[in-house]
């Protein structure tokens, strides 16, 4: 993580000012549970300040609302939500938006924005930062999906020397002025851990991870049929983040932990059975115990003597 410390600083230190600005709308299709994406290259006239600013905002904060990334962390399965000073960095590999860039740097082929129908149905925008060697993709996921009819209900007013006065305005189009995550290089620095995962199809890249991290149970005889637990786990959210967490750990490899596991189950008569060659017995009733107990995930509270549950837990030195 020092490595990305210190490239953060060095990205903190990028004249924001000298770079060139470029807007592209992405659009996505969905079918069988296959992500497709087209991108649209879309002129900006005097709107690169603005763009570079949040930008700059993005890395090092401004002095009304946003603060600097002064901490960096992995981003997990079950990581915390991010505090303000900090961000999560995650690989650009592992999610949809490599596939973005792709699109993206096929430049002229792509389609060009002539009519701003085609802003219809926009899933994001991606802003394309470069100069002196540098390239940055700002992702910022459009909220709802935007429309032009729902442009038609709204009218603009403006308050002005003591009374209201209609402005007249056509095509607008309204976007947060705010970036969820940027890529950079091979690595993706994000501050909005929902719009991350939700842009970029984190479900499947669980899924993935759930047949391999199974059969690896059933390697180790942990559990009694590697298919039950798949079906048990499903596509549940929270059920893969769980699993995919215990891939970080990995205690279930260490037969001292599994033994211990097994008598903590025997003194808190948690009903977790087992079968006679000692191998879990798992279903959709006991799957989320099992996850939380093959990971070392619930405690015994210090001052209240109470069971306690946490997904995400800090080591106390």
């Amino acid at each position: 993580m020092q490595e990305k410390l210190q490239l953060l600083e060095q990205l903190k230190a990028t004249n924001f000012d000298g770079l060139d600005c470029r807007l592209w709308v992405v659009k996505k299709n969905s079918r069988d549970g296959q992500n497709t994406y087209r991108t649209l290259y879309a002129a900006i006239d005097g709107l690169d300040v603005d763009l570079k600013n949040t930008l700059k905002y993005f890395f090092c904060g401004n002095e009304r609302s946003i603060e600097p990334i002064n901490v960096l962390s992995e981003y997990q399965a079950l990581t915390a939500d991010v505090d303000e000073d900090r961000a999560l960095v995650d690989g650009r590999g592992d999610t949809d938006f490599s596939t973005i860039i792709e699109k993206i740097e096929e430049g002229a082929d792509n389609d060009p924005i002539e009519d701003i129908r085609q802003f219809n149905n926009a899933w994001a925008l991606v802003f394309e930062f470069s100069g002196a060697n540098n390239k940055f993709y700002a992702f910022s996921k459009v909220k709802g999906g935007w429309n032009l009819k729902s442009t038609r209900t709204v009218k603009n007013w403006v308050f002005n020397e003591g009374q209201f006065k209609k402005v007249e305005a056509e095509n607008i189009f309204s976007f947060r002025n705010a970036i969820d995550f940027v890529a950079y290089g091979d690595d993706v620095f994000i501050r909005d851990k929902a719009n991350y995962e939700l842009g970029l199809n984190i479900r499947e890249g669980l899924e993935a991870k759930r047949d391999v991290l199974a059969d690896a149970f059933a390697q180790h005889g942990i559990v009694a049929c590697v298919d039950e637990l798949k079906v048990a786990i499903g596509t549940n959210k929270t059920l893969l983040r769980r699993l995919v967490a215990i891939e970080e750990t990995r205690y279930f490899e260490d037969q001292e932990f599994i033994e211990d596991m097994k008598s903590a189950i025997g003194e808190h008569a948690f009903d977790l059975p087992e079968n006679e060659n000692g191998q879990f017995i798992i279903d959709e009733n006991n799957v989320d115990l099992f996850l939380k107990l093959v990971n070392d995930k619930r405690f015994i509270s210090l001052i209240k003597k109470q069971m306690v549950d946490a997904d995400v837990v800090e080591v106390v030195e």
